[in-house]
């Protein structure tokens, strides 16, 4: 649940991060996803030191009043980390990097208190477009892919997300459906992004944005974004995770393709995956 008590910080020095990169700035908590060699592709680490380690210290500190995240490298991240997942079917015919025992249900991000505040670039691939819809703020590039074409082959579940709610309906079948992506300018037009920029002035903007956000008192921030959560947890958030546990994984197509990621390498099994594809289509 929320955690509305602040019980004092811990030392952020004392934290293990081997993802990313955190660091803290006035009432800032910066956090820089950084496997720029995998693309910054979420694995299970990955999503255990954002999940854990960023929310709980964010919501331990008292001085902390917005978490801004961005990505080194070429991308803000390509999505999951697939050799991770390919890495499980290949032994035990699941896919790696999920912790079997964890109910469905939200991420530890949507129940953070604090407001989230990120900046995306070129690309962002699916469980990455995941983590924005539970963010607060997204700060996009012009040259911004949102991309879904995981959904073709490799699984693609429709739960696990609030990107259906910030969506129209239509647009969301599209996407899982079809394995479709949009771009900055209509992810804008959707209000899914706040604001497009030209890469050379997205620093400067997420810097504008955290410091107005500074500029609110933090229990006002924690009030207003609790309560706009659980507005839409009466509205049926919550329960749509308990209806959505279909997903891609498991069909015999999806096996022999994460067995071409292994023996072939990704790029070559993305290559053979998204060739077939007609660009203009798959767009929304």
């Amino acid at each position: 649940m929320y955690q509305d008590v602040v019980t004092g910080a811990p030392d952020l020095s004392k934290l293990h991060f081997e993802t990313m990169q955190v660091s803290k700035k006035g009432n800032i908590l910066e956090v820089w996803l950084d496997r720029p060699a995998r693309r910054n592709a979420w694995n299970a680490r990955m999503h255990h030191e954002m999940e854990e380690m960023v929310v709980n210290y964010a919501e331990d500190d008292p001085e902390v009043k917005v978490i801004v995240v961005r990505g080194r490298g070429p991308v803000f991240s390509a999505g999951h980390d697939l050799y991770e997942v390919a890495a499980g079917y290949a032994s035990v015919g699941k896919p790696g990097g999920w912790d079997p025992h964890r109910r469905p249900g939200p991420t530890g991000v949507w129940y953070c208190s604090k407001p989230i505040l990120v900046g995306v670039h070129k690309f962002v691939g699916p469980i990455a477009w995941a983590f924005l819809g539970d963010a607060d703020f997204v700060i996009a590039t012009d040259d911004t892919r949102f991309s879904l074409e995981q959904a073709r082959m490799g699984g693609g579940s429709a739960g696990g997300t609030s990107r259906h709610f910030h969506l129209p309906p239509k647009v969301w079948k599209k996407l899982i459906m079809m394995g479709g992506w949009m771009s900055a300018d209509q992810a804008l037009e959707y209000g899914f992004v706040s604001r497009v920029v030209t890469r050379d002035k997205l620093d400067e903007e997420v810097e504008k944005w955290a410091t107005e956000i500074c500029k609110v008192p933090l229990k006002q921030l924690q009030a207003a974004k609790v309560n706009v959560h659980r507005q839409w947890e009466a509205m049926g958030f919550l329960t749509s995770f308990m209806q959505s546990r279909a997903d891609g994984h498991g069909s015999e197509e999806d096996m022999e393709w994460f067995k071409k990621v292994v023996n072939e390498g990704l790029v070559n099994a993305l290559k053979e995956r998204d060739t077939p594809f007609d660009q203009s289509v798959s767009r929304v």
